[in-house]
């Protein structure tokens, strides 16, 4: 059998590969659109082995066809020759995706260098066809001659797309749009106070935007004055979530830019390999017909057919992509075909293609600490177990216990809500000052502001804000709650998930630390089962873990500033000790604010991280995230770009944020009387407890069968605000 097998592949090989190379191609067209929102993993990663092997197959056939048709024997019964422009033109690969990751573009002149090779390579084998034995038919070598050219064409426009997909590329493209972006109308010009805009038209929109967008990425935004009026018009029509519509359309746009051809398709040159790519395959393909092919087997015939046939379908369907696509749609109304512009978007509404590119801000990743410390299940799934085999637990875990929540309008709003109240430099630097100075907490709570790393400052609040919103009262706004939860549990899924969206160092280290902790908390020091987790909802495990750490007789102490936070070894306590102590501040409330006021707080610090990572994560970052699809973070990313534009043009009744530069910081409220306690309990620092080694923070003492809550109990009488 095994002699049969490999008879049948020397037989078959060039056959097979060519027409495997052509049906990813097609595998590439249809699916490439997946990557526009985050996706199935599995279908990830079948997408990135088609993108992979569509290069490698091709490049191997047209290796082995070369030296296959340097024996003797093979020169006058194979057409396999004919194939090379075939596989060269594949190598072109389809309009849809050119770059898998960002640092394919990055690499272009590896592209560069790769095109020079294969095209040398099926020069060589067309010329071994040309002076074979027999010289092929006329009408044979001019079809081959016509894809030949084609397949150049196309290879070197993927190319030449890689290098425009480069963020200095896309710098210099500024220049040559700027001038004329400001001279012609916007796309809602005379649409003044008339219906609310759909998809097309947002998508129009942003297109109009495009430059501006291009200079944010490139860090030198300038907007033009027609731009500010497309986003001031658009305002008026939509209101204040226009700029969530905008700014998932905008993404889209980025992403063609930079891992598919429409920054060079919807050139003149691209406009002419378009009309010239389907005209060759359909020229061709009559001429090999009119060709006498006697001399070859119905195989190789049959496979020709296919190939052109194929070549055919996709350059037609590139051509009719091209011209129905929304940079299509652009063109036809800035150059005022209007009419043209309104029968193409009356199409694309049919197939909801404008409302598809916006599955971006449909949904937002989650990640919760808790949640997974407490799975009953953690130990006993299959897949867990294979990939800790082979050494993928981490990553399996990571890809498990993520999930996504629609984005509701609540989130935006809030989102919006806050940035408005916060000038510019604000929304990009506090990471939490701001909102805790304007609460007069600031002074309180600096070391968990400030004084910190953006990834601890995450994890502290992210176990903060659950701990406390178990603890919250039942008749505070459960809307606003769940948001807060939203917005923690997005963080911590950038931070484990995405750590690249994140400015500075990311240490993997204190999340584990933190996964260890909790783990042993609810499994070892609560003495919880398996059986009685599952009859628990996540609320009531939640709020087991809160009472065991801030137990009902030591929360008092939070009001007054004593015990931990009077620690004077801070940048040593662990994180979850942090977070605890920061949700008994939260709780004990010394500032004594009214419950939803509290709210606000967390929900604003949320909001400043959120802000504060998009700003200093990197223009890189943000390009690079777009290949998976794209998140909440580069949206709030590039609304902060537009505000921060638009306000230097809209009177102030109308901005999208507090104004230029930063805020004065708010004045401290003195502490009434009545909060001043007593006495002060001494802390625990210092105190040193059986089985555990002289000097180890209580924080630590749990590892050694210890519980870090007991603490000396206040000597104070109870006090309320």
């Amino acid at each position: 059998m095994g002699g049969g097998l490999a008879s049948f592949w020397e037989q078959w090989n060039i056959q097979i590969l060519v027409i495997l190379s052509f049906a990813l191609q097609v595998i590439l067209l249809c699916c490439a659109g997946i990557r526009r929102r985050e996706g199935s993993a599995l279908l990830t990663i079948l997408l990135w082995l088609a993108y992979l092997m569509a290069d490698y197959t091709a490049i191997y056939a047209l290796g082995h066809m070369s030296i296959r048709m340097t024996r003797s024997g093979h020169r006058q019964q194979s057409m396999a020759p004919f194939w090379a422009p075939f596989l060269l033109l594949h190598l072109g690969g389809p309009d849809t995706i050119t770059a898998y990751a960002y640092q394919d573009n990055q690499l272009w002149l590896r592209h560069l260098l790769t095109l020079a090779a294969q095209v040398l390579g099926a020069v060589y084998v067309v010329y071994l066809f040309v002076v074979a034995g027999r010289t092929p038919a006329g009408t044979l070598l001019a079809a081959a001659a016509l894809m030949f050219v084609t397949s150049c064409l196309k290879y070197g426009e993927r190319t030449w797309a890689l290098k425009c997909g480069g963020i200095d590329s896309i710098a210099s493209s500024l220049d040559d749009s700027s001038k004329s972006s400001a001279t012609r109308h916007g796309p809602y010009h005379g649409r003044e106070g008339g219906e609310r805009l759909d998809s097309e038209q947002v998508l129009l929109g942003a297109h109009y935007m495009l430059n501006f967008c291009k200079g944010l990425l490139a860090d030198v935004p300038v907007m033009q004055v027609s731009e500010y009026e497309t986003v001031r018009q658009g305002i008026q029509l939509n209101g204040g979530k226009y700029l969530f519509e905008l700014a998932a359309m905008e993404l889209s746009l980025l992403y063609d830019i930079l891992y598919t051809k429409a920054a060079v398709i919807h050139t003149w040159h691209g406009l002419c390999i378009r009309i010239i790519s389907p005209l060759s395959a359909a020229t061709a393909f009559v001429l090999f017909q009119l060709s006498s092919t006697d001399a070859y087997g119905r195989g190789d015939v049959a496979v020709t057919n296919v190939l052109l046939v194929g070549a055919m379908a996709l350059e037609f369907t590139s051509l009719l992509g091209a011209a129905g696509s929304c940079w299509a749609c652009a063109s036809y109304h800035a150059w005022g075909w209007h009419r043209l512009c309104s029968v193409v978007m009356r199409i694309r509404r049919m197939f909801k293609a404008g409302s598809s590119r916006s599955a971006c801000l449909e949904s937002l990743g989650q990640y919760n600490l808790l949640d997974l410390c407490t799975d009953a299940n953690k130990d006993g799934h299959l897949r867990g177990k294979i990939a800790k085999m082979i050494g993928l637990g981490d990553r399996w875990q990571k890809l498990h216990y993520s999930s996504t929540v629609r984005i509701s309008d609540g989130v935006k709003d809030l989102v919006l809500r806050e940035i408005r109240k916060r000038r510019i430099d604000d929304l990009r630097n506090a990471r939490g000052r701001w909102i805790l100075k304007e609460k007069a907490m600031y002074e309180d709570l600096t070391r968990i502001a400030d004084d910190t790393e953006l990834d601890r400052s995450i994890m502290v609040w992210h176990i903060a804000t659950d701990l406390y919103l178990s603890m919250c009262p039942d008749d505070s706004d459960e809307e606003v709650r769940d948001n807060i939860r939203v917005l923690s549990n997005h963080m911590l899924f950038l931070m484990v998930v995405h750590p690249y969206l994140l400015p500075g160092v990311v240490r993997s280290g204190r999340y584990k630390e933190n996964l260890k902790y909790y783990d042993m908390v609810w499994w070892g020091n609560l003495k919880s089962t398996k059986e009685g987790t599952k009859t628990l909802s996540r609320s009531e495990i939640v709020k087991k873990i809160a009472e065991w750490q801030l137990p009902a007789d030591s929360r008092n102490k939070y009001k007054f500033g004593i015990g931990e936070e009077a620690a004077n070894d801070v940048d040593d306590r662990p994180v979850y000790a942090d977070g605890a102590w920061l949700a008994g501040m939260l709780h004990g409330n010394r500032w004594c604010l009214p419950a939803a006021d509290m709210l606000e707080v967390i929900a604003g610090v949320w909001v400043e991280m959120m802000c504060y990572a998009s700003h200093h994560c990197g223009s890189e970052s943000h390009a690079k995230k777009l290949s998976t699809g794209g998140q909440f973070v580069n949206a709030a990313w590039l609304i902060m770009g537009h505000a921060t534009q638009y306000d230097r043009y809209a009177p102030s009744d109308e901005a999208l944020t507090g104004g230029l530069g930063r805020s004065e910081p708010a004045r401290k409220r003195k502490p009434p009387a009545r909060w001043q306690p007593e006495a002060e309990p001494q802390s625990t620092v210092g105190v040193d407890r059986p089985g555990v080694p002289p000097g180890v923070h209580p924080a630590y003492w749990p590892f050694f069968g210890v519980e870090a809550h007991q603490t000396p109990s206040t000597s104070s009488a109870e006090r309320h605000c």
